[in-house]
């Protein structure tokens, strides 16, 4: 009998076999992951355990980061309190401050007084006067001196020299007050009396330094190289005023 495409009453129909996957049958393949970590989702700031993840800082952390900010605060503050008032009380040198004029012999005759220093104050003559004089105690060192500035015009120029007179000086502490000049080996006459003469080596300044003996005292006149003249002038002002001075007892 012709099949017309309809299956008898007493036959049945067996359902096809399922077909495997083809992927999961090709050797070498890879099992799909069953269970792991899930991935970070976009966005989201990692957990802990996952890269990136930064533990947040303790009460205590943060408590001690507070009290070195505090710290640094306070000594800022401090070190302006410091410096500001010795920056207020000693203005820098300006125009004023060279053309500052002084009575020396006023002061001298008071360090004389009260200190029992034979200080050592020249008539000046016209053109030179003094913009500083004043007595340091060196209480660092133990030495005190008395101290000069001398300015004065020669040749229609404007010059500077500051002296200092001390009483317990020696070779160091002349070093220490001139800023580690040394001797060059050569010495300066005026009018009989020989002045060392030193130099401040690796200075930009290029200061000269005369430096001498007089009466028990060590003088030392500080100007700027070159000034040659005005030192030996200032040296012979030095001088004739050394020798005039009252002898203090």
């Amino acid at each position: 009998m012709r099949n017309n495409g309809l299956v008898p009453e007493n036959e049945s129909v067996s359902s096809p076999e399922p077909v495997a996957d083809s992927a999961a049958q090709q050797p070498g393949n890879a099992a799909p992951q069953s269970q792991g970590a899930e991935p970070q989702q976009a966005g989201r700031a990692p957990l802990p355990g996952e890269p990136g993840f930064k533990a947040p800082l303790t009460q205590g952390q943060l408590k001690r980061m507070n009290q070195t900010i505090k710290g640094m605060i306070i000594s800022v503050l401090l070190t302006f309190a410091v410096v500001l008032p010795i920056i207020f009380l000693n203005p820098g040198s300006t125009k004023e401050t060279y053309e500052k004029r002084i009575d020396a012999q006023e002061i001298a005759q008071q360090t004389v007084t009260v200190q029992g220093f034979k200080a050592v104050a020249p008539d000046f003559p016209k053109d030179f006067y003094a913009n500083k004089a004043q007595w340091n105690a060196g209480a660092a060192d133990g030495v005190g001196y008395w101290e000069l500035g001398i300015v004065g015009k020669l040749d229609g120029e404007e010059h500077y020299v500051q002296m200092m007179q001390a009483e317990k000086a020696n070779a160091s502490w002349i070093a220490l007050a001139t800023d580690g000049s040394v001797p060059t080996g050569e010495s300066v006459t005026v009018d009989s009396t020989n002045w060392q003469v030193r130099t401040q080596p690796g200075s930009s300044a290029e200061k000269t330094v005369l430096t001498t003996s007089l009466d028990g005292y060590t003088f030392i006149l500080t100007g700027d190289q070159g000034d040659d003249a005005f030192l030996k002038k200032t040296a012979d002002l030095v001088q004739k005023a050394e020798a005039k001075a009252d002898p203090v007892g």
